[in-house]
């Protein structure tokens, strides 16, 4: 019997742990033509998940997901998230983000262009909708250049990079020469305090 290899991760704690479920491939996408909707049925969706996904896939998309998804894969954002989508779920269900980072996955990762796809804001997803916000800041309201503007400050439209926009909070260590999910343990605290702060 052959024994099965554990994969390590970087725990909250900035500890390597160990876990059964490691990702070594991407989800594989479900083309709209396969119309796999299979309801409430616990049964019936994991025998399907195995069929298209294998057994340890299905079990990490029941981890991360709570449930047994089947779509076709939308995109890939910079952070390596996949993005999905089944018109045939419900609305609200029927759209959903396969996180890079399994076990400390974290809203902030998502992108500004995909999280307006994945709130309905926009229909182009990812990388489409660039050329729309390129487009749509052409014809932006200068607001800070009339003698009417309350702010003298406002620097409009900035480009980003992915890392600034992450939420910081998680940037910390978890104690004494230990570090974080997101940082070493020699490395400084990122995250915002207040002036007059310990």
């Amino acid at each position: 019997m052959a024994v099965r290899s554990m994969a390590t991760y970087r725990n909250h704690d900035g500890m390597n742990a160990l876990s059964l479920i490691d990702r070594k491939k991407p989800t594989p996408s479900i083309p709209p033509s396969e119309k796999v909707f299979l309801g409430s049925n616990l049964i019936t969706k994991w025998m399907t998940g195995v069929k298209y996904y294998g057994l340890q896939k299905t079990i990490e998309q029941a981890y991360t997901l709570g449930d047994i998804k089947f779509g076709e894969c939308v995109g890939t954002d910079v952070n390596g998230n996949q993005y999905f989508e089944n018109l045939d779920y419900p609305h609200g269900q029927h759209r959903w983000v396969e996180y890079a980072d399994i076990h400390n996955y974290d809203a902030a990762s998502v992108p500004p262009e995909w999280h307006g796809w994945m709130t309905h804001m926009q229909d182009a997803p990812g990388s489409d909708a660039r050329e729309f916000i390129t487009e749509k800041l052409k014809t932006k309201l200068e607001i800070d250049k009339g003698d009417h503007s309350i702010y003298d400050h406002h620097v409009g439209h900035t480009t980003y990079e992915m890392d600034t926009l992450l939420n910081h909070t998680m940037h910390r260590k978890r104690g004494f020469n230990i570090g974080g999910i997101k940082q070493k343990p020699e490395e400084e605290d990122k995250y915002h305090k207040h002036a007059g702060s310990a």
